[in-house]
């Protein structure tokens, strides 16, 4: 009776030969499609960072905006209290990136509290993230400039009252 070592002696190496055969009879268009490299690249700091993902939302109606509500990518607490612009992450839209100048971001926060907005690079060292705000916005509508002094992924929060929001954003080089 033949034992199983037996039958892997007799026909491994069939196997063997069998499997090379077969990868040789690989057409070229087959093998440069399996080589070909991705249209972008996302580095591993990207694939480590987890970007909030920001919902598609008809905004509050507000008398400091002069449009009606329109539909729009938001970053949104759980009480709908504390509302973020996303535009960039609209279709077409460019990426954040770091730089000197200031990003527009639009805020809905409970009406006239003052806003507070800070950011913190999670994947490495960098000066916190600087916010502009105006003053004296009295309805919920505030307008803001964040600036981002180096790429990565940053977790952004904003205080208004005693309400939080909290966010992480990847942001280019």
């Amino acid at each position: 009776m033949k034992t199983y070592s037996d039958w892997v002696k007799r026909f491994l190496p069939l196997l063997i030969m069998t499997c090379i055969f077969l990868a040789g009879c690989t057409t070229a268009e087959t093998m440069t499609t399996e080589v070909s490299m991705p249209t972008s690249v996302i580095s591993p700091a990207e694939i480590a960072c987890t970007v909030t993902e920001a919902e598609w939302l008809k905004p509050p109606e507000d008398p400091a905006v002069n449009d009606a509500p329109a539909d729009g990518y938001y970053f949104v607490n759980s009480d709908r209290s504390i509302w973020a612009s996303a535009w960039w992450t609209q279709p077409g839209e460019d990426h954040l990136h770091a730089s000197g100048d200031d990003i527009k971001v639009g805020w809905f926060r409970p009406e006239g509290a003052e806003l507070e907005i800070t950011g913190r690079r999670l994947d490495g060292q960098a000066s916190p993230l600087q916010s502009e705000i105006p003053c004296c916005y009295p309805t919920r509508f505030q307008a803001t400039g964040l600036i981002f002094p180096t790429e990565g992924c940053w977790e952004v929060t904003a205080k208004a009252a005693d309400r939080l929001l909290t966010f992480t954003v990847w942001i280019d080089p």
